[in-house]
């Protein structure tokens, strides 16, 4: 089943708003072109009409050329024609090869003259007809050259606009992009409310319903970790205790059960194990006191680690040291630093094969310190990788473990705004990199 495409809210309302905007735009754009071009042709029908009244009130028909040349007018101009009562023939013609309509009606109509379209008008009195006459592919040219003259305004107000709505958007949306920076800080270890100072009231119910939740989000998980730090506590003096009274009861057990014994006292040993991992997941888990953090020495809390996991990997052969060894500083709880590389520490050895080689590093890089392990161990299935800081999960059911140990390094991990991960290697050999990085300080 495909996830439903996230769409940006901002960009959801840039592209709204810049199609209405462009939209009115084009509109008031034809609108105005129209008008502009109506107008246009309004006026040369004006021009028309002055001239045939002046032509005929001021007695300038007389003042016309009785035999003009033919063509010598230009076809951009309006052309003239009086014709008089008993005389066939035009009286007086600014260009006779052109045979104007006599009868035409009196006012303004639209002839095919010599093949063209032509705008006439046409006044009769009683003893002349003036004739006023123009192409109407030249006042065509001339209402759209005038009106494309509108359009500019639009054609660069609209990009004008659309800047002017993706600044006022981003302007408006930038109050949400805090909030939502300030809800992807929020994890198990970092539990603070949302401030509804600046917020648009319609948000407002929105961000009040989220500090709800991690009002109770926060309850719950401190519930589950009381829970978790209330059970491991009180689980562990009982199984002291059995595992005491297992350790007196040895040397009377018949030899026919000395191999179920050996297994009882193994189970036990699992269990207490079982049960200090809880108790380190659940002070991992806890919130942190600023009181309790110091500037860590990251190179003294790798010795430390390779020192108490030596004695095991001689035992089995293995070979670990340390291939690079950057002096760097966090500031942390330097037993929180120690759990978590233990924990990786100690996963390297027990997936390592006896012969093997284990190697730490500590690197300082973005703004980080960085300590990686390296084993050359099986690897681990590339589909089970997300799935290996779950609580509980193990990749390999057939190597003892509880399963809390990676879990563990990403609670503490997370405690201090680190960042941790776990991957195949990628040198041709077999094996895991696993990487914990937190905040370097001078």
């Amino acid at each position: 089943m495909s996830m439903p495409k996230i769409r940006s809210l901002r960009n959801q309302l840039v592209l709204a708003l810049c199609v209405l905007v462009s939209v009115v735009g084009v509109v008031q754009g034809i609108s105005s072109w129209q008008l502009a071009k109506a107008g246009m042709s309004a006026l040369l029908d004006l021009r028309l009409e002055q001239v045939a009244t002046r032509l005929y009130h001021s007695g300038l028909a007389d003042a016309l050329p009785t035999t003009p040349a033919r063509g010598s007018q230009p076809e951009r101009d309006v052309y003239l024609t009086v014709w008089k009562d008993g005389i066939s023939t035009p009286y007086r013609s600014t260009d006779p090869s052109l045979p104007l309509p006599r009868e035409a009606e009196p006012g303004f109509t639209n002839a095919m003259v010599n093949g063209e379209n032509w705008r006439i008008y046409t006044l009769r009195e009683p003893s002349m007809v003036v004739q006023v006459a123009q192409r109407s592919r030249v006042r065509q040219d001339l209402a759209e050259a005038r009106s494309l003259n509108t359009l500019w305004p639009m054609i660069v107000l609209v990009p004008l606009v659309w800047i002017a709505v993706l600044l006022v958007v981003r302007r408006a949306l930038r109050r949400l992009t805090r909030l939502g920076r300030q809800v992807q800080a929020i994890d198990m270890a970092h539990f603070e409310q949302l401030s509804t100072s600046g917020v648009p009231t319609e948000i407002r119910p929105f961000i009040l319903s989220i500090n709800t939740m991690i009002e109770r989000l926060e309850q719950s998980i401190e519930s589950e970790r009381k829970f978790i730090a209330d059970a491991a506590h009180e689980l562990r003096t009982p199984l002291t205790a059995l595992q005491l009274q297992a350790d007196n009861l040895a040397p009377h057990i018949a030899p026919g059960n000395q191999e179920r014994f050996r297994e009882l006292q193994s189970g036990i040993r699992r269990s207490g194990r079982m049960i200090a991992q809880l108790l380190r997941l659940a002070r991992a888990d806890a919130p942190m006191k600023a009181d309790t953090l110091t500037r860590v020495d990251v190179s003294e809390v790798v010795v430390d680690a390779v020192a108490e996991v030596l004695p095991i990997a001689m035992q089995r052969g293995i070979d670990i040291g340390a291939d690079e060894m950057t002096s760097a500083f966090v500031r942390a709880n330097d037993a929180d630093i120690g759990i978590a590389l233990r924990n990786l520490v100690s996963n390297a050895i027990r997936y390592t094969p006896d012969g093997g080689k284990v190697d730490l590093s500590i690197q300082v890089r973005d703004g980080k310190v960085w300590i990686e392990v390296v084993d050359n161990g099986p690897g681990i299935d590339e589909a089970l990788l997300p799935r290996v800081f779950d609580r509980f999960f193990r990749a390999n059911v057939q190597i003892e473990g509880s399963g809390l140990g990676l879990s563990i390094v990403q609670a503490i991990v997370n405690r201090y705004g680190g960042e941790a991960s776990l991957r195949n290697r990628t040198d041709g050999q077999s094996g895991i990199v696993a990487s914990i990085g937190f905040p370097s300080v001078p």
